[in-house]
């Protein structure tokens, strides 16, 4: 199970750099069976949910995910059944109910510094620490607003998981 939490900023300092993780060159988007755009980031619905090696409840499960909220990438589908990848780099199939079209983020390096408006120098709202989930609000010109229990930042979009490279929210 991925844990995680958040340490509020008690001081307002400016941020000389922010850790920035490579993202991949803009991908290309299809619209797949479901009428959605593949890839594209989805989170999960239950808290439970088996990964498998194929399309169908035949097939053997691979692992089970134990986090609803947890962001992970629709890269194929196949009638009722989303083949993902996760953060981690590893791919499996779910069924489709057991996926949220809610956005999530998830913080992959050791801290990150949500800051309190979407440009670098600005005071820090709250620091999420690895595998801190956060709900995407907006994303706009490479930044994303992330609610982290409560408390609202924004963060540069390669600065944690959840997002395709550019993507604009609303």
């Amino acid at each position: 199970m991925i844990m995680g939490r958040i340490i509020i900023a008690m001081t307002s300092f400016m941020m000389l750099e922010l850790m920035f993780f490579p993202v991949a060159a803009n991908e290309k988007t299809s619209v797949g069976k479901s009428g959605y755009l593949v890839p594209r980031y989805v989170s999960l619905a239950k808290n439970i949910v088996n990964v498998r090696t194929g399309p169908d409840g035949k097939y053997p499960i691979i692992w089970v995910f134990k986090k609803a909220g947890l962001p992970v990438k629709v890269i194929a589908e196949y009638k009722d059944w989303r083949k993902i990848v996760d953060s981690e780099g590893a791919t499996g199939w779910i069924w489709g109910p057991l996926l949220s079209s809610k956005r999530t983020g998830l913080i992959i390096a050791e801290q990150q510094p949500l800051l309190k408006e979407p440009e670098m120098g600005q005071p820090v709202a709250v620091i999420a620490e690895a595998g801190v989930i956060g709900k995407i609000r907006r994303c706009q010109y490479g930044w994303c607003e992330l609610n982290v229990d409560g408390f609202k930042g924004w963060l540069r979009q390669g600065n944690f998981w959840g997002t395709l490279d550019g993507e604009s929210l609303d």
